[in-house]
């Protein structure tokens, strides 16, 4: 897998507000990156930019050194992106096995011709489809929910199951968005492992986050915005530390 992700002076406005202003950042190969900030900061936007969901007003995002703002969305996650969303998006009619496989739409090979057919080709590709979102469910642990409906799992397994569609798409960046909100400790604490073991696996990692908790235990690097500007990067303890941040989230004492 190769993920290395630049954005450099990126800028998004929705009429005469500016929701990011001049943000840069770099992510290398193999990372687990946060982004933080208190609410409106600019954090999702950042990450509907990148996925191509929205056109950045001016900048360029480069992935792997090659320019892909301006592509759309589609085009992006062939390239190797992959996301989650703050609100749970499961497909509620279909399996837990299904969900994933659905993810793999994007790589498939199979044409109109092969469907109406259901060629030899067509059984293949399902084949080699299902055996894959096996094993991604088995890194998961979601094996034995394989036949379930998504709404009968607890939400810590759904947000799991989210990740696990994104895997399917086969990336080399996973973009996480909350994916530890509404989750309890229990399930923080297995989330925190199971990303750590898909670092480990090749992915590169970016979440938005803002459980402090989990972005501390875990970023190796962490970005931080407030009203749409990058007021610091650095690692956990540098964050931690810094007064921009902590006047951004706690709010700056009257002398």
């Amino acid at each position: 897998m190769s993920g290395n992700l630049v954005v450099s002076d990126l800028v998004q406005q929705f009429g005469g507000l500016v929701a990011l202003n001049h943000v840069n950042m770099e992510v290398n190969l193999g990372e687990i990156v946060g982004v933080i900030g208190p609410n409106g900061a600019g954090k999702t936007t950042l990450f509907n930019v990148i996925t191509g969901t929205y056109k950045a007003t001016s900048g360029t995002v480069y992935l792997n050194g090659k320019q892909i703002n301006g592509l759309k969305p589609h085009e992006i996650t062939r390239l190797g992106f992959a996301r989650t969303f703050q609100n749970i998006r499961l497909f509620p009619k279909m399996t837990v096995l299904e969900n994933v496989q659905m993810g793999m739409c994007c790589r498939a090979k199979a044409n109109l011709l092969d469907n109406v057919l259901h060629t030899g080709r067509k059984r293949r590709e399902l084949a080699a489809q299902e055996k894959r979102a096996l094993e991604i469910l088995e890194i998961m642990g979601l094996t034995e929910r394989k036949y379930a409906m998504p709404d009968s799992l607890p939400y810590g397994e759904q947000r799991k199951l989210e990740i696990a569609r994104a895997m399917a798409t086969d990336p080399s960046i996973l973009l996480l968005d909350e994916p530890a909100a509404g989750m309890n400790e229990q399930e923080t604490g297995e989330l925190m492992r199971t990303v750590r073991s898909l670092r480990d696996m090749g992915y590169t990692i970016i979440l938005i986050e803002h459980d402090m908790k989990f972005v501390m235990n875990i970023c190796d690097r962490i970005y931080v915005l407030n009203h749409g500007e990058r007021i610091a990067s650095g690692t956990p303890a540098e964050i931690q530390k810094n007064e921009l941040v902590i006047e951004a989230y706690l709010g700056k004492e009257e002398d």
